[in-house]
């Protein structure tokens, strides 16, 4: 009898266990997204030019000249006198429409008599614009370096290292 009293109680906890629930769904269903970019593309336009600057007689220190991305100097005045064209770097965007692009572009060193540290203004994002795929974007960087009336004179220079990417 006891035998038959475990076989009948592990047969009814097996059934109970074996009983399938019935299906759900959740209240809203996940959707699925894919968001397909077309190649980015950068193009150098134009080169960052300080313009010409010319020191004055007396002694200073921590003189910085900085350009904007259009191009606009300022901390000229008493120390440093800023003539001739000014013009910020330019680089042309073209990818998809309305995508946000992400640009990155360090700092670096102008050389040439002495070593000037340059320190880019650039855009941390660039809309491409409904026109992205055509005509692209045009963006400009610009930056700053720190003059003193011990710095050498002559021609510095130095090269850009900007990239792009999609947001």
């Amino acid at each position: 009898m006891r035998d038959c009293l475990k076989i009948i109680g592990a047969a009814s906890a097996l059934a109970l266990y074996s009983v399938p629930a019935a299906a759900v769904s959740p209240a809203t269903q996940a959707t699925a997204t894919a968001r397909v970019f077309r190649p980015l593309t950068i193009q150098f336009q134009q080169n960052l030019d300080f313009g010409n600057l010319v020191l004055s007689g007396g002694v200073f220190a921590g003189q910085v000249i900085s350009m904007d991305q259009a191009g606009v100097l300022t901390g000229c005045g008493s120390n440093v006198t800023c003539s001739g064209a000014p013009a910020p770097a330019r680089y042309k965007l073209i990818g998809t429409n309305n995508a946000i692009v992400t640009i990155t572009c360090p700092g670096f060193n102008l050389t040439g008599p002495g070593t000037l540290a340059f320190t880019p203004n650039a855009p941390a994002t660039v809309n491409l614009g409904a026109n992205g795929s055509t005509t692209g974007v045009i963006f400009g960087i610009g930056g700053s370096i720190t003059l003193a009336s011990t710095t050498p004179d002559g021609t510095y220079t130095g090269t850009f290292q900007v990239t792009a990417d999609y947001q």
